[in-house]
């Protein structure tokens, strides 16, 4: 039996993971494009929408998270909600929620759901998100879905 000692190894360069850094970089620069050209709220813009305190606005998203209704992003330090879940008084959209709920069940992350609902689908020819309210977003969720 032979025994090899490390300090008899020659030296080698470490194995890198590029494509792991360039996927990274690639998935920061999505997350960067959605956050800054998709309308969305903060908690503060949340509480001042909904006129309340922001600690009411958390448990608010607290309670509609757990649910799997409501979706929001970690970004720069603190959190997002894509506005398209809000109807104009800043409650829950009746008409995204479920949606949204199928999408959480299905496993989809929340940045992963966002770009879902801003980026072309060819079930129905349209971004999701532009067809909130009609059958196509039901459409466009059970193609992925049931698929």
């Amino acid at each position: 039996m032979t025994i090899v000692l490390v300090d008899d190894l020659p030296l080698a360069p470490p194995l890198l993971d590029r494509a792991a850094v360039e996927q990274a970089r690639l998935a920061r620069l999505a997350r960067e494009h959605l956050a800054s050209t998709q309308p969305c709220v903060d908690y503060e813009g949340l509480a001042a929408g909904r006129g309340s305190s922001q600690l009411a606005a958390r448990q608010w998203v607290k309670r509609h998270r757990a649910a799997g209704r409501l979706f929001v992003v970690d970004y720069d330090g603190g959190t997002l909600m894509p506005s398209f879940q809000l109807d104009e008084v800043f409650d829950l959209d009746p008409r995204v929620a479920p949606s949204v709920e199928r999408l959480t069940e299905f496993g989809m992350s929340s940045w992963a759901m966002w770009q879902w609902f801003c980026a072309h689908n060819p079930w129905i020819g349209a971004r999701p998100v532009d067809v909130i309210g009609t059958e196509a977003l039901e459409q466009a969720v059970s193609g992925l879905v049931d698929a």
